[in-house]
């Protein structure tokens, strides 16, 4: 692939990578390299969740581009039930989706504060969660180092409520901010 001169990747715990089966992988935001990274790091094809903005602010091009590569939309801050469908349709199938949970890219770990949303769909639909964390020094540009952790993938409690999705979210958020931690 043509990035990989460019870009010197890390990559950490590829072993705890599902090979098959339904997956929910959840990372920190850092850059829009990101799913780029995820991508070249996991060899199965990940079907991202991106903001509905890529959609209807961008061109045709860019549009069939997104959606030629397994990108659907999203609308944030909001219940988009039709990206929630998607995203079920996905895993009842078999598949793995990406999603930055914190809603847009945060390059701070202390303000990694994701929402509901993934861990919400991982007790629904009873898919394991793949914390995953990105990291690099300074702002992602060529040649610059990055490392991309994966954390062992957690299996979502039984019960769906959302309580119980609140609770398991602050523990993919532990997670993930402890992967970050061990980069400093």
């Amino acid at each position: 692939m043509l990035v990989r001169p460019f870009y010197r990747i890390k990559y950490i715990g590829r072993g705890n990578i599902p090979q098959k089966g339904a997956l929910i992988i959840c990372s920190n935001h850092i850059s829009y390299f990101d799913p780029i990274a995820l991508g070249l790091g996991i060899r199965r094809r990940i079907y991202f969740m991106a903001k509905s903005e890529f959609f209807t602010d961008s061109s045709k091009f860019v549009r069939l581009f997104f959606t030629s590569c397994g990108v659907f939309p999203v609308v944030r801050n909001s219940s988009d039930r039709k990206a929630v469908s998607r995203a079920e349709e996905h895993l009842v199938r078999g598949r793995q989706i990406g999603i930055f949970p914190q809603g847009g890219i945060g390059s701070d770990r202390k303000a990694f504060s994701p929402k509901a949303g993934a861990a919400l769909l991982s007790v629904r639909t009873h898919t394991p969660v793949l914390p995953v964390s990105i990291y690099a020094e300074g702002k992602i540009r060529p040649f610059a180092k990055i490392t991309v952790r994966f954390g062992k993938p957690m299996i979502p409690p039984d019960d769906d409520s959302l309580k119980t999705a609140r609770q398991f979210s602050r523990q993919i958020k532990e997670i993930i901010t402890a992967q970050l931690g061990e980069e400093h």
